[in-house]
């Protein structure tokens, strides 16, 4: 039998395979290059569940869980001062006495006139017509040492009204203390008034010395009534010289100095220190979500510590301030004010601190970088970029929820794990390609 022949290739014929399988591979290379050039560089994200936190923050100060703030009065004197700054008391508790010397000595008087204008009440009611004249005289001497004690009382508080006066208008005083001095004189201008009336009835008792006895009996109760509502007056004035603390809580300010008169605008402030709170001013777009209940964190300066807080008040009232920073605009803002969970010794009232308030929150949601989203402005509708296995956009229009700082909540059109482009180029468009940034 014939061998078959073997096909054997020149050595020229395997050069020219070579060279031809050779521009076949460079051919491929440059097609693929040219494909990546023409391709769009891009960032890209990933639709990823997550954590999200709406919070609204602003810078406040804190405040007593109550204030009482006491002025005192630079026409009194100081005579004991019973506590010291820092000092912890209770409501009630006397913290100064003042000198109430003065409105001893005229209730002293007025209750020599009380037992004088009783002792004439029961001759009316005890004695006989022939006795009324000598009675009808008594109302008239009782009346003229009322009306002199008035008259006494009234010269005292015009020359104290006097010097109050000019420190106002020299600008010593507060308007406070001037109206104070203005309605004392007031009061005892009245009284001398009230005064002079009983003075005038009693003489028109004796010289009309005919009048019914049951008239002069009313007479005279309307006397002692007046003498009385004097004591209670002055009684009243003695007890405000022991100046009361009207809360629990911690002396924080005490002006006041033994043996001294207090200088314009001295002031005793009691803290209800129990807890803390924060006054916050918050802008109307996070305002509308603002509600009692809702939870925050304090941050004061200097203090290296958060300290947990609750929404306990929010304004009904918005304010209006002008906000030099954005040319003079106006801006609404609600007082807020949140009270801190947990207090220590490092808070003091009038520190200034950042608060962080949630607003809502999401324990798990789909969601994206604001970076990702555009607008559909004809449709009025948000969408994304859509990158798929093989590197190609498209559009996709989404429902989207929450929004946090940098975050937004998907709830339509997305998946877990797709991704999207972040900060899509204007020359981007459904079905180009792109190529996304390690």
């Amino acid at each position: 039998m014939e061998k078959k022949k073997k096909f054997k290739l020149g050595k020229k014929s395997i050069i020219i395979i070579l060279i031809v399988a050779l521009v076949v591979a460079v051919g491929a290379i440059y097609s693929n290059k040219g494909k990546k050039s023409n391709a769009i560089s891009v960032d890209t994200g990933e639709v990823e569940k997550k954590k999200l936190v709406q919070v609204t923050t602003a810078t406040g100060n804190i405040e007593a869980n109550y204030r009482n703030d006491i002025a005192l009065n630079p026409a009194q004197k100081v005579i004991k001062v019973f506590v010291k700054e820092g000092q912890i008391v209770k409501k009630g508790d006397i913290l100064v006495k003042l000198d109430d010397e003065e409105y001893r000595t005229q209730l002293e008087k007025q209750q020599l006139n009380l037992q004088n204008a009783n002792l004439t009440l029961s001759q009316l009611q005890g004695t006989s017509t022939v006795n009324e004249r000598k009675n009808a005289a008594n109302a008239v001497s009782q009346a003229e040492l009322t009306l002199q004690n008035a008259k006494n009382n009234y010269s005292d508080l015009k020359r104290k009204f006097d010097q109050s006066k000019s420190l106002y208008e020299g600008g010593y005083i507060s308007k406070n203390d001037y109206d104070a001095a203005d309605k004392a004189l007031k009061e005892a201008g009245n009284t001398m008034k009230n005064a002079e009336l009983a003075l005038t009835n009693s003489k028109n008792s004796l010289s009309n010395i005919s009048v019914s006895t049951d008239d002069k009996i009313a007479s005279q109760r309307n006397q002692l009534a007046l003498i009385q509502a004097d004591i209670k007056n002055l009684q009243n004035k003695i007890e405000d010289c022991n100046i009361k603390a009207n809360v629990n809580g911690k002396i924080v300010k005490m002006d006041a100095k033994e043996d001294q008169y207090p200088k314009t605008g001295d002031m005793i402030i009691v803290d209800d220190v129990s807890k803390y709170k924060m006054s916050l001013d918050i802008n109307q777009y996070d305002a509308v979500n603002l509600k009692k209940g809702q939870k925050a964190t304090v941050k004061l300066k200097g203090v290296d510590k958060k300290y947990p807080a609750t929404v306990t008040e929010v304004g009904q009232v918005a304010q209006t301030t002008i906000n030099t920073n954005t040319g003079g605009n106006q801006e609404f803002k609600i007082n807020v004010k949140i009270t801190l969970n947990n207090s220590d010794d490092k808070i003091k009232a009038g520190y200034e601190g950042d608060a962080e308030i949630i607003l809502n929150e999401r324990a798990s949601s789909l969601a994206i970088g604001f970076d990702g989203i555009k607008e559909d402005r004809v449709k009025n509708q948000k969408y994304v970029y859509v990158v798929d296995a093989n590197n190609k956009v498209s559009k996709r229009y989404i429902k989207s929820g929450l929004e946090t700082e940098y975050d937004v909540e998907v709830l339509e059109g997305l998946k877990e794990g797709e991704k999207y482009v972040i900060n899509p180029p204007e020359n981007l468009k459904e079905g180009d390609i792109v190529s996304p940034r390690k």
